[in-house]
């Protein structure tokens, strides 16, 4: 007797839809409720700072004069505050997830003019120097 629960259980899941994915076969569908990572539009950026002083685990880094922002991936905690505090928007969550690494690492976005001017600022300083 202790053999017909087994086997009903048996007949059941040979009739019944698999219960689990083949995953690398077929890849997890993807929830619109998962906050993946922050994104930047460094260009519409005017660099006031809120995000870093509303970021609980301070892993934003604001240079108003360098014109730099900085983010410390696995500081972050990915709870979106930056991103409604944001007075221009241009902060905002992607769906993918960050890839995993091995070491820590800070990804550093430079506005393009600022980073182009400053390199041809030193350039005209170092041709002055020279003659």
């Amino acid at each position: 007797m202790a053999f017909l629960p087994i086997f009903r259980t048996i007949m059941r899941s040979l009739v019944q839809k698999e219960a689990t994915l083949a995953y690398p076969f077929k890849p997890m569908p993807k929830d619109p409720l998962v906050r993946g990572q922050i994104s930047i539009e460094i260009d519409k950026c005017i660099f006031c700072g809120i995000c870093s002083i509303k970021c609980p685990t301070h892993a934003i880094t604001v240079e108003k004069n360098a014109k730099s922002w900085e983010i410390a991936r696995f500081q972050c905690i990915v709870c979106g505050e930056c991103t409604a505090v944001c007075p221009k928007k241009c902060l905002r969550m992607l769906p993918e997830l960050t890839p995993s690494s091995g070491e820590k690492t800070k990804d550093k976005s430079v506005q393009a003019n600022v980073a182009t001017g400053t390199a041809l600022a030193a350039s005209a300083a170092e041709a002055t120097a020279g003659a």
